[in-house]
């Protein structure tokens, strides 16, 4: 049994006739008949009543019928979809991002690769900053979106947006008699949640030195700032493979804007 063989029987099941099937694909009717009794041959049993007049399907070609049919749509769509694959449509592409991110600037970029990608298994998932980094450096992950760090800073990468960093406190409070209770920039308060931190400052116990966009949150109402003359880049980085299709067309859509 082959692929030419199913077509063939599926064809001749429409045209009942021998001729007209043979025309369809510019062969032979030597050979379509030939096709059609290896088929038989192999299945066992007799798919067609022929006689000087007229061709008929039998109960048996009647049953496998749309068995035939269903393989050779599976078979078109696997190469569909190796096609797919080949042009970066379709395949798993796994983006982890740092804890505390601005979350606007992540739903839109991960709702446009989903828009113009959707038959891309995107996968995402939120790390610390140790973890992060770990994963990206053993390619456990295709790409991260995080703040310049100096682990990375030298990987490729493209500027996603470029913000600042504040000191924020609670707007009761005079910045000269609070102390510092958390500095984003610092690897040791690696576990420190945010939720958490603005609520210690929302209860008069410090400051802290956060992103820019932090002011979007819940607690921002609470809360004063002074700017620091101090960026805040967040960046996709990503391992230079000029054999990942969808890494190349996330990037040129990053790069469209």
């Amino acid at each position: 049994m082959n692929i030419r063989q199913l077509q063939y029987f599926v064809d001749l099941s429409e045209t009942l006739n021998f001729t007209k099937t043979a025309q369809n694909f510019y062969i032979s009717q030597t050979a379509i008949t030939k096709q059609i009794q290896c088929l038989e041959g192999d299945l066992d049993i007799p798919l067609f009543h022929r006689s000087k007049k007229s061709v008929s399907l039998t109960s048996e070609g009647q049953a496998y019928l749309p068995y035939a049919k269903k393989i050779l749509e599976d078979i078109d769509l696997s190469y569909k979809v190796i096609e797919e694959y080949r042009r970066g449509k379709r395949c798993t592409f796994s983006i982890g991002f740092i804890k505390s991110l601005d979350d606007e600037l992540l739903l839109n970029l991960l709702q446009k690769i989903k828009e113009n990608y959707p038959l891309i298994h995107l996968q995402y998932q939120a790390y610390s900053r140790l973890e992060l980094l770990h994963l990206f450096k053993e390619r456990k992950l295709d790409a991260i979106i995080t703040f310049e760090y100096p682990e990375i800073k030298d990987e490729n990468h493209l500027l996603l947006k470029k913000g600042h960093l504040r000191k924020y406190y609670h707007q009761d409070c005079s910045l000269n008699n609070l102390k510092l209770i958390y500095d984003v920039r610092q690897e040791s308060l690696e576990n420190y949640e945010i939720e958490q931190t603005l609520l210690k400052v929302c209860l008069k116990e410090g400051y802290a030195i956060l992103h820019d966009f932090i002011e979007s949150n819940q607690y921002s109402k609470y809360l004063q700032y002074q700017d620091l003359d101090i960026s805040s880049p967040i960046s996709f980085y990503y391992h230079l493979n000029s054999t990942n299709k969808i890494l190349q067309n996330i990037i040129h859509l990053i790069e469209k804007g």
